[in-house]
């Protein structure tokens, strides 16, 4: 009997140990790594191959500098222009409960936490995203976006009091009205893994994935923009 029950209380300690060592911490490892983008105008000069490129809706990829020396020869930028009035494409960007089925590979979008800051002009918005690269490859993150409405920026790092299984990230959406009915967006997102990652999964997540985001919303914002009809005024953002 003593025999059994010590067994017992063995194989309960292990369970609670595999348990124990198989939670998620309840922060991240550290503040940021990664420089944060500043919200405003993207610095870059576009040649006459370029606007051709955007005026028939192809993106057009592009290297802007960096503040952060770990990011060697800048850092990777994509320019999409959208036929639709700034207001739709903020719609789109900024319903992140919505995400799912628009944004490729996303299994999970949900926001957490918003509050508008101090001044009126900026909101946080925190978000919970879950991503399957590939089987095995499942990413789970925290977001926290600040919305510059003055700039027509959205800039995002990590939300570092949640753990996530990226190990940094520094985003920037920056939109430029060109018309009333035509809108030039400017994508930049870096991502820092944690340790090793295999070619085919990096590729998804960082160059693939810098035109599959304007891609979806190009997409979705002149869906959008064609079902409505009407024009909505130049300068318009959604209050998020």
């Amino acid at each position: 009997m003593f025999c059994n029950l010590h067994v017992l209380h063995v194989l309960l300690l292990s369970l609670l140990l595999a348990s124990a060592l198989g939670k998620r911490p309840s922060s991240h490892p550290h503040q940021g790594k990664l420089a944060p983008y500043e919200p405003g105008t993207v610095p870059i000069d576009l040649s006459k191959d370029d606007e051709r490129k955007l005026s028939k809706g192809e993106p057009v990829m592009k290297q802007i500098p960096s503040a952060d020396p770990n990011i060697k020869g800048g850092r990777a930028l994509c320019v999409q222009d959208i036929e639709s009035p700034i207001s739709d494409v903020w719609s789109q960007i900024l319903s992140f409960n919505s995400y799912v089925g628009k944004v490729p590979k996303l299994k999970t979008s949900s926001i957490y936490e918003q509050k508008e800051l101090e001044g009126g002009n900026r909101k946080n918005i925190k978000v919970k995203m879950v991503i399957g690269v590939m089987p095995g490859y499942k990413y789970e993150c925290y977001y926290d976006h600040v919305l510059h409405r003055d700039s027509k920026s959205l800039t995002w790092r990590l939300d570092y009091s949640k753990y996530s299984d990226f190990d940094d990230v520094s985003g920037h959406w920056n939109l430029d009205p060109l018309s009333e009915r035509r809108t030039r967006v400017y994508y930049a997102c870096d991502l820092k893994m944690k340790g090793k990652v295999p070619g085919p999964v990096m590729n998804i997540l960082s160059k693939k994935a810098l035109k599959e985001a304007t891609g979806w919303v190009k997409r979705e914002s002149e869906k959008a923009t064609k079902g409505r009809g009407a024009e909505a005024p130049e300068g318009a953002m959604p209050q998020a």
